[in-house]
């Protein structure tokens, strides 16, 4: 089976080939920037997808990005890297407080002609 993944490259180095063997799955590359009230700013690029067949997600990079950084896309066919099982990120339980804190007044603030008491 000649299955498609990806090819990628960060500033020129090769840092995975992501893609499965399976028969059906899902495959993802993203970019992603977020400027949060109160934090730095994140810029990341995440690979992974789904193997369908297994229906586990799994993941081939998470990577935190740079102003200026270049990554490269190729559409390639295998062989693939080993991809690793997708874990759920690790929040402490007093950074998820503070976050459901901080959500609640900001909802409570915009929704505020919207509350009866």
């Amino acid at each position: 089976m000649d299955n498609i993944g990806i090819n990628i490259k960060i500033n020129g180095e090769q840092i995975t080939r992501a893609g499965f063997n399976e028969s059906h799955y899902v495959l993802h590359a993203m970019a992603a920037f977020a400027r949060r009230r109160g934090r730095n700013d994140a810029f990341g690029f995440h690979v992974g997808g789904l193997d369908s067949d297994a229906n586990i997600h799994v993941d081939w990079l998470n990577a935190t990005l740079n102003l200026g950084d270049i990554v490269t896309l190729e559409i390639v066919k295998g062989p693939f890297a080993p991809s690793e099982p997708h874990l759920p990120p690790v929040v402490s339980e007093e950074d998820q407080l503070n976050y459901e804190l901080e959500l609640f007044y900001r909802l409570k603030e915009e929704l505020k002609d919207h509350i009866n008491e």
